[in-house]
């Protein structure tokens, strides 16, 4: 059974891609790579090493990933 995918956009931060989405009339997919404990934008700000090398594999396997044409 196939289902629709349900899309939406939704992310925290300032992250301004709405306008490319918009203008180019293209999907746009955020891939945070963050841990959830990672105090963003704080002195103690971090990043587990596994998540940002898992993070560049999901990235690689998206961009080599063919989008179906509607």
């Amino acid at each position: 059974m196939q289902e629709d995918i349900v899309k939406i956009r939704t992310h925290g931060g300032s992250i301004p891609i709405a306008p490319f989405v918009e203008t180019l009339g293209v999907p746009a997919v955020i891939v945070p790579l963050v841990n959830p404990d990672n105090n963003q934008h704080s002195p103690d700000e971090n990043l587990m090493l596994s998540n940002y090398f898992r993070g560049v594999e999901v990235c690689y396997s998206i961009l080599r990933t063919k989008i179906p044409q509607e």
